[in-house]
């Protein structure tokens, strides 16, 4: 029996046109959001609310690129460093313990103190901001010195200054205090000079270290 290829046609182009729309609807139903399907997505975004809520402040960023100055090895490259670029030495801004270290995960400082100790300039300059920081640091004020040093001093509890204000090492920035990500009360210090952060140990006079506990623990663990 001979088929009629009238029939043999239609028959081939309705399979094909079959077979096109099912292999279609496939792959339109494999499009999907599946990010909150991943229960890993979800535990990170719990974990992120937990850790938000309990103070911590997790930083999701690169590093910074720019190179960091290295500290002076010796006092006598300290002191040139100081006389090159300051017409009197650095201070520290109040007195305290060092908790944190300079390192590039942590560019800068932090100098643990007494709540509301006042904080001073580490050396003369003009006010340049005078601001508040909700990504960690709180309040802070900026300070741009000579040779193109800047300082930041951050967490203050209160602030004195206004922007363009000239001052010197004997001017009160603010107090020391509690806000922003704080475990307790520190300045956070910054120094720049040129966009480059620099260790500000490299700059100002010694300062302890905290003292340790009875069990040769730190007695207090502050963190930016």
């Amino acid at each position: 029996m001979r088929t009629c290829p009238v029939l043999v046609r239609y028959k081939n182009l309705l399979s094909k046109v079959a077979s096109e729309r099912v292999a279609l609807t496939r792959r339109l139903s494999k499009i999907k959001l599946r990010l909150l399907h991943n229960r890993f997505t979800k535990l990170a975004i719990i974990l992120f609310f937990l850790f938000s809520l309990s103070g911590y402040y997790p930083t999701f960023s690169i590093p910074p690129v720019r190179k960091a100055v290295v500290a002076a090895s010796n006092q006598q490259q300290k002191g040139e460093i100081i006389a090159q670029n300051f017409s009197k030495p650095p201070i520290l801004p109040h007195p305290g313990y060092l908790s944190t270290r300079f390192s590039p995960y942590h560019p800068g400082i932090d100098i643990a103190a007494g709540l509301g100790m006042p904080i001073h300039p580490i050396t003369d300059g003009e006010v340049a901001i005078v601001g508040r920081d909700l990504f960690g640091l709180g309040n802070f004020v900026e300070v741009v010195h000579q040779n193109g040093f800047k300082s930041k001093y951050a967490h203050m509890g209160k602030t004195y200054v206004k922007v363009g204000q000239k001052i010197t090492a004997e001017n009160t920035l603010g107090e020391v205090g509690l806000t922003g990500h704080t475990s307790g009360p520190h300045t956070h210090l910054e120094v720049t000079r040129e966009g480059k952060f620099i260790d500000p140990q490299a700059l100002l006079p010694e300062i302890p270290d905290m003292p340790a506990s009875p069990r040769g623990e730190p007695a207090v663990a502050v963190k930016r």
